[in-house]
């Protein structure tokens, strides 16, 4: 069973992933910004990142970047979701290094898909 951490400062989005990937038969860890993201990646092992780009304090970007260039994260798959398709958002996520990049709102078959790219043998390669 892998574990997979849902960072985004809306509690509803949160529920609805967690329930999404608990479906698939996941553990989920939930933070509400990027202190306790950080707290969270501190203390569990972590698998795969869903991480929201826009909230309030340190953005989804600037933590995906943090988390790609530390050591000892680098290998964790991030997905980033954001509520914006403007290409000037899509270049800004890029930059931080995501292993994917998502369009909110995400239903549970294209949650799904994202757990079995990232999470099975041969996505991971």
């Amino acid at each position: 069973m892998s574990t997979v951490l849902v960072v985004d400062d809306d509690p509803v989005i949160r529920q609805i992933l967690k329930e999404y990937i608990e479906l698939e038969g996941h553990r989920v860890l939930e933070a509400a910004n990027a202190t306790f993201a950080r707290q969270a990646l501190a203390q569990e092992s972590v698998d795969l990142i869903f991480l929201d780009v826009m909230m309030p304090g340190e953005s989804g970007t600037s933590l995906c970047h943090c988390i790609k260039e530390d050591p000892e994260c680098r290998d964790i798959k991030v997905v980033l979701l954001t509520g914006f398709e403007g290409e000037r958002s899509w270049q800004q996520g890029l930059r931080c290094g995501p292993d994917l990049f998502a369009i909110k709102p995400v239903n549970h078959q294209r949650i799904k898909v994202l757990l079995e790219e990232l999470l099975s043998p041969e996505g991971q390669a």
